[in-house]
């Protein structure tokens, strides 16, 4: 498991570092002017996310099908099915790009940005949405990759376009070698530039024959049967992650309406980004064991599943505890490191952590069950209890806990809330996390993941 694992988790490690880099850049701008763009960025970061949601959740969906086929050991099934879902994703990747860059000041302004938040968050977020498909396309294409087995070349890819956004992010961000100074939307461009390399670079290598998956054009062409297939299975997790990401607007939409709104959404941003730092660990482990699931299952390895999937949950609980007892020794100077010049925000991201990180290892503990049925084809049961974990439980009690007062949406009722502001939002974060682990454990027991997904698409569905 940690074989397969680790090189991806240096691949989520890299995937953070987009973020973390543009934050510590533009975390040393002049101190109102970073303030405004690093919240600008956290306020963009959940509707970019929940616009490339749907055709990432089609992605992630499509990894037990291709981890199934391959451990049936029918390569040819596994290589028109990359060639599917790639054509697919990149299809919607591409609308929702240039709705979200057309409509992105609009979007903002209903979620509550005012003044120069709203400016620079719009601004922002246009030239991101544009590289939406290039985004998709080196996130998407990596996990298609990596189903086969092979987490290194993902690695690499990521590594090479971590280093360009690393080195063109002081250029644009102050205007450095005879650019101009364009502040956080260099941050923008360096990003889109960095994941279009990424992009041509693992499209290349797909489809020279280059790798073990070897699609090829014909297979890029869409057939009805198939892209059924890939729906049955992957629009679960498409509404799971949209729901999600979409959950995460709502948040920070409450966040907004707070007092201070800067400060809650900037602390929000910048302790969300360090415990994010754990989730390399976390979705790297998580990956190797949709991987292994999936292929133990498509070779009828029952028992070896079994073994996967309590191995998984049992060590990522005790690490996550771990890591979780380290960051909270260390979150003063460490918060530092990112915003150095902005006391508020280091004392305000503190008391986040204090907080958040008691729910983190049980989230951990959802976070491999989840991994456990979307390995084995049943996401549906995935997505129920991904949207309860933020639908049923985080957002109510977020507001409930934050605002003083909430109006239940289409109706005139007010339901008279706690009041206790941002703190109220990190509390629900935490008890959201734990009380999902036992609904996730409630699913692992039932026992319905142990069944392959394949065997009846095998039988009655031909490429065609």
């Amino acid at each position: 498991m940690f074989l397969l694992g680790w090189p991806m988790m240096l691949s989520s490690l890299l995937q953070t570092m987009y973020n973390l880099t543009d934050m510590f850049w533009l975390g040393r701008l002049p101190t109102e002017e970073a303030k405004i763009a690093v919240a600008s960025i956290n306020f963009t970061f959940p509707l970019v996310f929940f616009f490339i949601s749907f055709a990432g959740g089609l992605g992630r969906g499509g990894m037990p099908i291709i981890s199934q086929y391959i451990g049936a050991n029918m390569r040819e099934k596994a290589n028109h099915y990359t060639g599917q879902i790639i054509s697919l994703v990149v299809t919607l990747a591409v609308i929702t790009g240039a709705l979200g860059s057309i409509f992105s000041y609009d979007i903002f302004y209903a979620l509550g940005a005012r003044g120069a938040l709203l400016h620079t968050a719009s601004a922002y977020a246009s030239i991101i949405f544009l590289g939406l498909p290039f985004m998709f396309i080196s996130q998407g294409g990596g996990a298609i990759i990596s189903a086969e087995g092979d987490t290194v070349t993902p690695l690499i890819i990521n590594g090479i376009s971590i280093t360009i956004n690393i080195i063109l992010d002081p250029i644009m961000i102050f205007g450095l070698l005879g650019f101009p100074r364009l502040g956080v939307i260099g941050a923008a461009v360096a990003t889109v530039i960095a994941r279009i390399v990424a992009a041509v670079w693992l499209l290349y290598l797909l489809f020279s024959g280059k790798l073990r998956l070897k699609p090829t054009r014909k297979d890029l062409k869409l057939k009805a049967k198939s892209v059924k297939f890939i729906l049955r299975v992957g629009l679960p997790s498409s509404v799971s992650m949209s729901a999600m990401s979409f959950g995460f607007v709502i948040i920070q939409s409450i966040l907004a309406h707070l007092p201070n709104p800067e400060l809650a959404i900037a602390t929000y941003g910048v302790a969300n980004r360090i415990v994010n730092m754990m989730f390399v660990v976390v979705n790297g482990l998580a990956s190797s064991v949709t991987i292994m699931l999936g292929q133990a299952l498509g070779a009828d390895l029952i028992d070896r599943a079994k073994k996967i999937a309590q191995t998984g949950i049992f060590f990522m609980f005790y690490l996550l505890l771990g890591f979780s007892a380290v960051i909270y020794l260390f979150r003063e100077p460490i918060v530092r490191f990112f915003v150095p010049n902005n006391p508020d925000i280091i004392k305000s991201a503190g008391v986040f952590l204090s907080i958040v990180l008691i729910g983190i290892p049980y989230f951990g503990i959802f976070r491999i069950i989840t991994s456990i049925l979307t390995g084995s084809g049943h996401t549906f049961q995935s997505m129920i209890v991904s949207v309860l974990r933020l639908w049923g439980l985080r957002i109510p009690l977020a507001a409930y806990m934050a605002l003083s007062a909430v109006h239940i949406p289409l109706t005139s009722l007010v339901v008279y809330g706690l009041g206790f502001g941002a703190v109220g939002v990190w509390f629900a974060m935490a008890i959201s996390n734990m009380v999902s682990a036992g609904i996730g454990g409630v699913l692992y027991f039932k026992g319905d993941w142990q069944r392959r997904i394949i065997k009846k698409e095998r039988l009655s569905q031909g490429i065609s």
